[in-house]
């Protein structure tokens, strides 16, 4: 695949190859920005993981497989006690997607990454083989959309960030206009044409991601409305809702029971969300 972010990063030396990297907690090697000479998959165990490129950012929970092609710049970070692995895909591996996504992942597909971070240079049919079976459940999984993307031009890229900072529903259209020295009307039509999302609902999406962060961690669903602007329970947990298909408590309790389990059920998220730079 020829990608002009794998010629920069080989120019700056930032691209690398590694086999396998176990993460639990702020690994220095994938927090920083860098690039793979083949794709990367991130799988994992238990908690969150965030995931950012330079177009988007991703959300990661347990049980989920995130694929980043070769060559893509992209930093990962597990949020507190998240647990997995960074998994380098060969060279040659071919049929996968041409994009960064984020896989609901089957319990043959988990086993198999598993299985192939314990692997040695000498197992070298066992890896091919494994690879296989990877490559043929990435074509049969279906992605979640746990994306938030992010807007391109300098000014807008500015104020969305911010958001993400300190996501809270008072970050109002009217004040990112402002802080990008815009009138409300086209900061509006240039967020959406760049986003392909109304900043409202990416606003939502990036409210319910770092909330979802929260309440995994531990922190109580109340104490989460009010930290992120809602001054009602309920209607946060409607916000929820509409972007997860379920309440704060239910979607975790269920992702934890699930991997205690090891089990594969129905998709539980909803649609395109949130992001970080």
């Amino acid at each position: 695949m020829s990608d002009p972010d794998a010629s920069a990063a080989l120019r700056t030396g930032i691209l690398r190859r590694r086999g396998t990297n176990r993460f639990d907690g702020a690994g220095p090697d994938e927090a920083r920005w860098h690039a793979h000479e083949g794709g990367q998959f991130i799988l994992v165990e238990s908690g969150i993981s965030h995931l950012r490129t330079e177009l988007g950012a991703w959300i990661i929970p347990a049980r989920r497989v995130a694929w980043v092609p070769p060559g893509v710049r992209h930093a990962s970070k597990p949020s507190g006690s998240g647990t997995g692995w960074v998994v380098i895909a060969p060279v040659d591996l071919h049929n996968l997607p041409d994009g960064v996504c984020v896989l609901r992942a089957s319990a043959l597909m988990v086993a198999s990454l598993q299985r192939l971070t314990q692997l040695t240079s000498s197992d070298g049919s066992m890896q091919g083989l494994l690879w296989k079976v990877v490559a043929a459940e990435v074509s049969a999984a279906q992605p979640e959309q746990l994306e938030v993307p992010m807007p391109t031009a300098p000014r807008l890229l500015k104020a969305a960030q911010s958001v993400l900072t300190s996501p809270t529903a008072a970050a109002s259209l009217d004040k990112l206009a402002a802080r990008a020295g815009m009138s409300r009307r086209s900061f509006a039509r240039h967020f959406r044409s760049q986003t392909g999302l109304p900043y409202a609902r990416w606003k939502r999406a990036v409210i319910a991601q770092h909330a979802l962060e929260l309440v995994a961690a531990g922190h109580k669903v109340s104490s989460v409305a009010l930290d992120v602007g809602y001054e009602s329970v309920s209607a946060f947990i409607a916000m929820f809702r509409r972007q997860y298909g379920e309440s704060p408590r239910s979607f975790v309790e269920f992702e934890q029971l699930r991997g205690i389990r090891g089990q594969d059920s129905p998709a539980r998220l909803g649609i395109r969300g949130p992001v970080g730079q």
